[in-house]
């Protein structure tokens, strides 16, 4: 609570920052910053949003894709399991090194900015840890697995009830 209250006083702080430049300006350059700061407001809402949520793939903009197969059995002989289509910490990071200059508070004009950042940051650091990044990925794997067995069963559930009247 106490980091929420610090949070909305930067807010505050930063939007009569904001507000005090817009004074200074002509009325051209007015429109061209509050265009900018609805541009940055969608960016840094979109990004606190799934950092709430806690979909750091999201907080990102990454779509994580990746798929397991295996392991396979052949004549004892074990094989796999094979990962198709996983997010390199490569692109990860290039990603992340783009957005930051998007959101950063110096470059950005949103009062929520500052938290933005913060949670691009930690979202970042979790995915280019490999150890991080696979608990990670086990528990979004568990939590998809669990989801599914549910809407299976829903479904399964359902359907008996049709078929037993």
């Amino acid at each position: 609570e106490q980091v929420s209250k610090e949070a909305e006083r930067i807010r505050l702080k930063r939007e009569a920052a904001f507000e005090a430049e817009l004074k200074k300006m002509n009325e051209e350059q007015r429109r061209a910053a509050q265009k900018q700061k609805a541009k940055d407001a969608k960016v840094v809402q979109r990004i606190l949003k799934a950092s709430k949520a806690g979909k750091h793939y999201a907080v990102l903009g990454i779509r994580n894709l990746e798929v397991q197969l295996g392991p396979y059995y052949i004549f004892n002989i074990s094989i796999g399991p094979i990962v198709l289509f996983r997010v390199k910490t490569k692109e990860i990071k290039r990603v992340n090194r783009n957005l930051a200059r998007t959101v950063h508070p110096d470059k950005n004009k949103d009062g929520s900015a500052e938290e933005a950042f913060h949670a691009l940051e930690s979202s970042a650091a979790i995915l280019t840890d490999e150890k991080k990044r696979s608990d990670y990925d086990k528990k979004i794997i568990a939590s998809r697995r669990r989801r599914n067995k549910y809407a299976i069963e829903s479904v399964l559930g359902a359907s008996q009830k049709v078929w037993s009247h």
